[in-house]
Order: structure tokens, then sequence, then C-alpha cells
């Protein structure tokens, strides 16, 4: 990892706010610095004055103005160092309803022309954002330079529906996150997508990342997919505990350049295989079912890599019993199984070396 943009910026914070309603921000913020008050609940422009105003101070959002109804995205755009900013939904829904698939609900940004920004500490929490008409994304985190970093956010305990695209985008220099009990279901696309972005000689990295428990249900591509603005430079570092991949239509996990581990995961019929994957990848206590769409638990492509399934099952139910394998395998690498069947469970081309313990 760049240890470039784990810097952190001295001196005294501040957040600069960037978008088209600006202006409306400026009118509606609060002049009591002690007050805390939420306005008529359920109204969005309160709603995204009170986050702005929060994100301003470094603060978390308390919102208890009940659900929301975007009419307009949201962007904030961070262009001085901030720590701690966030929201508390507390049940709420955030509820995208501006009919443009072109638009994300909630962006938090920092422009690839602001150098040495710092955003650190970031936590989303307690609520569910739902499309409720043509939207992009449920939320992103954009920072498309290996010169300023968003990094140690935390999302905690969300439910993210019926996005155009994706439910969470995470695109260049955004590392050390985590994800808990993080659930994305119906999107167009991926549950979740991690992109390394950014101009060729300044690529916004993503790495560190774990997630825990959740599920990735009913997507149009992947449940969670690594992405890269050049190929096979794809995000790696990649640490998946308990979480659920199910009927997603490509595979649960594309880990397009291989991830770090996944232990304890389920993979039930998802498209073709339960991981799709190259390089590298650690699979523990793992376990796959299906009747049919998914009769693999990993397909894998190694130039010289390899990977280790410790303790993972398979299982064919109806119909399907029997019939289901653990990988498909090719190219040139290694394949190591210990209590995870045996070679026979693999069906291999190219030159792999199957170690079974």
């Amino acid at each position: 990892m760049d240890t470039t943009r784990r810097k952190l910026v001295a001196g005294a914070s501040a957040l600069a706010l960037l978008s088209g309603s600006s202006a409306a921000f400026g009118q509606k913020k609060n002049p009591s610095p002690t007050s805390d008050a939420i306005p008529a609940p359920g109204d969005p422009a309160d709603f995204e004055a009170a986050l702005r105003s929060k994100f301003s101070t470094g603060d978390v959002l308390n919102w208890t103005g009940g659900n929301v109804r975007l009419k307009r995205p949201i962007l904030i755009d961070v262009t001085s160092s901030m720590a701690g900013p966030g929201v508390d939904l507390n049940g709420a829904k955030v509820i995208a309803d501006f009919n443009d698939a072109t638009k994300r609900a909630i962006t938090i940004r920092i422009p690839a022309a602001n150098k040495n920004v710092d955003l650190r500490g970031m936590k989303f929490f307690n609520g569910s954002i739902i499309a409720e008409s043509p939207a992009l994304d449920a939320l992103g985190f954009v920072c498309l330079t290996n010169a300023s970093w968003i990094y140690s956010w935390k999302l905690i305990n969300l439910d993210i529906e019926r996005f155009a695209r994706d439910g969470l985008f995470f695109d260049g220099s955004v590392f050390e996150g985590e994800c808990h009990a993080v659930t994305c279901s119906s999107n167009g696309r991926n549950g979740m997508t991690f992109r390394n972005d950014g101009p060729k000689d300044d690529m916004g990295i993503v790495s560190a990342i774990s997630i825990f428990g959740g599920q990735m249900r009913k997507n149009g591509n992947a449940g969670i997919e690594t992405q890269s603005a050049i190929p096979y430079q794809e995000p790696r570092d990649l640490n998946i505990s308990q979480t659920y991949f199910v009927e997603n239509k490509g595979p649960g996990l594309n880990a397009v350049s291989g991830f770090s581990m996944a232990q304890g995961c389920g993979f039930e019929n998802n498209g073709k295989y339960g991981i799709n994957m190259m390089n590298e990848g650690r699979m523990f206590a793992c376990r796959a079912s299906t009747f049919g769409p998914q009769p693999y638990l990993v397909n894998a492509f190694f130039n010289g890599g390899g990977m280790l399934m410790d303790a993972c099952r398979i299982e064919g139910y109806g119909g399907f019993e029997g019939k289901m394998k653990f990988a498909k395998v090719s190219g040139i690498g290694s394949v190591t199984l210990r209590s995870s069947g045996n070679a026979s469970d693999l069906d291999i081309s190219g030159t792999i070396t199957v170690k079974a313990a």
C-alpha cells in the first residue's frame, strides 16, 4: 500500500461543501451553535441541511426526523481535512425518488484537484437507503487521487435496495473501511463495487476492506465486485466474514484480481459460481449450495498464483444432489484442499498442482 496516502494533515480542519443546493443550505443552517433540533419530520431539505451542518463540524447527525424522500441527490465535497462526520438514521429510510439513473443518492467526495485532504472516521449507520424511482447508487465514497484519502470509515446496520447500478460504490483512494451487517439487494448491477480509479500516474487505491455479516442478494450482476480503471490492477485486499451471497445473477463474489480471505461465508444459487477469481484467494469454512445455477463454489484462473480451501463444504439439492463441485480451475498454479474434498471435486485444465490434506 502506498504509505503517502496515510499522511495526516495537521492544523484546523474545515469542510467546503459544494452542490447545486449550497444556497439552500446556507439559508437553512441553524444559527445557534448549541441547538441540535431537527426540523419538520421527513423534509428532505431539512435532512440535507442537517447532514451538511454536521459534516461541517465533524460531528455525527442524530437524525430523529423519520423517513426522508430525496427529490434531488446530495453531493458533499470535502476540500479540507475532517475527522468523524456521519449520520445515525435511527431506523429511518432514505428514499431516492428523483428519477435520474445517472445520479447517486448520497455522494461523499474529495475532488481530485484537492491534494493532502484527509477524511477520517466517517460513519453511516442504522437505517435503509431505498430507490423508489431510478437512481444510480445509494451511497458513494469517491477520491480519484492517491494524494488524498478517505479512510477508517464504517457502515453499520444498513439495508440498501433497488438502485439502478450499485448499492454501494467505493471509488479510488477509499480504504481501511468496515461494513457491519450491511445488506445490499435487488440492485441493477452489484451490491457493492470497490474500484481502483484515477489518472494512471495518480491512481486511488482501495485496500484493507473488512466486511462482517450482511447479505448480498438478488443483484443484477455480482454481490461484491472489484474493478479498476487499469485492467488487472483491481483491489485485492478484501476480508469477508460470515456474509451470505444468494441468487445474484453473476457470481456472488467477483474478485477479478483475487482477495485476501473469505471466512464462514455462504454462497447459494448465484450465477455459475459462488466466487470468480484470479491470482489468489483463501477460503475458510465457506459453504456453497445449489439446485443447479451455481455448479461450482469457485471459478479460478491462475498465472502462478493459487488458492486455499480449508473446511469448506458444498451441497446440491432439489435434483442436483452429488453434482456440485468445489472448483473449476485453469492456468498455471496450485490448489490446497484441507478437509475440503479432493482432486476429484475439481475440474482442472492447464498446469495445476493439487494438494489435499
